[in-house]
């Protein structure tokens, strides 16, 4: 019997949120790079959205981590946020 799609399982259901959601981190922070330009707004109906599912993430490391302001104006929880996700998908044990 020949599948065409993998098997759903909770721990595959897991792994593919995890990886939307370090996608849409990453989405996140080049458009904030855009707005920083002001190529984009801030009021921008996408970048609301955008932020309003990854902020909830991004937070709680935001308030771990120095300002801003003392790693030279970089943001370093998405990084941080990306391999803390990419180890809970590695203990989920699921290959993809």
């Amino acid at each position: 019997m020949f599948y065409f799609v993998r098997p759903v399982s909770t721990g595959a259901i897991l792994a593919d949120l995890i990886e939307i959601l370090i996608w849409l981190i990453i989405v996140e922070a080049v458009v904030s790079n855009f707005i920083a330009f002001g190529k984009v707004s801030s009021q921008a109906p996408f970048v609301k959205i955008l932020r309003t599912i990854v902020n909830p993430f991004l937070n709680p490391v935001r308030r771990m981590l120095p300002p801003a302001s003392r790693t030279g104006g970089f943001d370093l929880s998405p990084l941080l946020v990306i391999i803390l996700l990419q180890v809970v998908r590695g203990f989920l044990g699921v290959r993809g």
